[in-house]
């Protein structure tokens, strides 16, 4: 029972890591930011997949594969990446880095469930831009920080031998922080507008999975995950700042009337999507398998950004991959028992800027070190792309190391002996 409120207390200490900005995107600029919870470790070094599962590992993307678990698990994923920034006239390089996830699965006699706080979506971008033709000079300055995060709620259940099903119930909290300033050259005061979004919303997740042997080594696993639409409950609030550009005292701010013109509260929709995943693969020795996921048009529009030219049209993704284990059981050689995964990833976003669809790219590369019996170690990197130069747009080249902890353990087992 200790445990239980370590975990606990453990998962209420993280909101404050994650609060931070997981993104550099200035992409993260359009609805609630930029999608940054692709899954586990051992789930994103195979591409994303959603389709598999066993008894130590936690599948984040499917509430069905809980069902697997056989161990009390603890999961914490951290990324750090670096990402370049290409426009037709610049090129530029920064880093992050975040917390992924923070989670606690249990095994019942009947369920097994688990709780956690994953991040939604994040906002994180500082981009400049100047005329010199203008007389003073003009530099406008854009910046963005927060995010949405969600605190869920999953059960996993085997209702017959073949045919597990999965529900997620979802809490969704966030802010999002949005800041446009103008410097003349000369002018001891500049402008700045900044506006300030706290989200909070419900959402859910349905999934089922199905296991059969097809021969006596090969197992084929199918999966089929559902997530309504949802809505987001947006406060907002909008300052126009003058502020002294030597940072010292002085400048005056007047808060702007949004309820006046109906943006004090405003909802944001996430659409619905629907992922199917099939694969097959020998038990504890590798498996290869497919997802392919599309997401609805039409949501994440921001009512207090009047945005022309940027559209959400229908999104998908595909995720190809997989994972083989050289002897799982071997006592004589260490780096046969490893996990080594690979995947690739090809998603469009629905995200249309000037007719231009921010696509992205990822090729995936994954190991699962095994220590103290059950315990593993991930390790994954990704190097990728998004977006476009095409249309004064920005391309971004990324590579992201990933680091997964998975902790198992046993609880309600009676003494046997006094």
């Amino acid at each position: 029972m200790k445990k239980s409120f370590l975990s606990i207390f453990l998962i209420f200490i993280a909101l404050q890591a994650f609060s931070q900005s997981g993104s550099l995107s200035p992409y993260s600029f359009y609805g609630v930011g930029e999608n940054t919870f692709k899954g586990s470790m051992e789930n994103r070094s195979m591409g994303g997949l959603s389709v598999y599962s066993d008894s130590i590992s936690l599948n984040l993307l499917n509430p069905a594969a809980y069902s697997e678990l056989e161990l009390v698990n603890y999961s914490v994923g951290v990324d750090y990446s670096n990402i370049n920034l290409k426009t037709d006239n610049s090129n530029e390089n920064a880093t992050t880095a975040s917390i992924n996830y923070l989670s606690v699965a249990v095994p019942t006699k009947h369920l097994v469930f688990g709780f956690g706080i994953i991040p939604k979506s994040s906002v994180g971008y500082l981009l400049e831009s100047s005329d010199d033709s203008k007389t003073p000079k003009e530099v406008d300055r854009y910046e963005g920080d927060g995010g949405v995060n969600t605190a869920f709620l999953t059960f996993g259940f085997k209702i017959f031998k073949k045919i597990r099903l999965g529900l997620s119930a979802n809490y969704d909290f966030g802010s999002l922080e949005h800041s446009n300033s103008r410097f003349l050259e000369g002018v001891e005061l500049y402008t700045r507008v900044q506006s300030n979004s706290s989200l909070s919303g419900v959402s859910f997740d349905y999934s089922l999975l199905f296991r059969e042997k097809v021969s006596k080594n090969l197992t084929l696993h199918a999966t089929y995950i559902f997530k309504p639409s949802s809505k987001l409950s947006s406060n907002n609030t909008q300052t126009l700042f003058t502020v002294p550009g030597s940072g010292g005292y002085g400048g005056d701010n007047e808060e702007i009337d949004l309820a006046a013109i109906n943006l004090d509260k405003t909802k944001i929709t996430i659409p619905s999507s629907s992922s199917f995943g099939l694969g097959i693969g020998k038990e504890t020795k590798w498996f290869m398998g497919v997802d392919y996921s599309m997401t609805d048009k039409g949501g994440y529009v921001n009512k207090l950004f009047n945005l022309k030219n940027v559209e959400y049209k229908k999104g998908s993704k595909i995720a190809f991959g997989g994972f083989y284990i050289p002897n799982y059981d071997s006592f004589t050689s260490y780096f046969s028992r490893i996990v080594y995964r690979a995947g690739i990833r090809i998603e469009k976003t629905g995200l249309h800027i000037q007719n231009q669809s921010i696509d992205e790219y990822g090729i995936n590369f994954g190991l699962g070190l095994p220590f103290q019996g059950f315990q593993n170690l991930n390790l994954g990197f990704e190097v990728g792309k998004r977006g476009t130069t095409k249309e004064g747009l920005i391309e971004e080249n990324f590579f992201s190391i990933r680091l997964g902890i998975t902790l198992n353990d046993r609880w309600f087992v009676k003494n046997k002996y006094n």
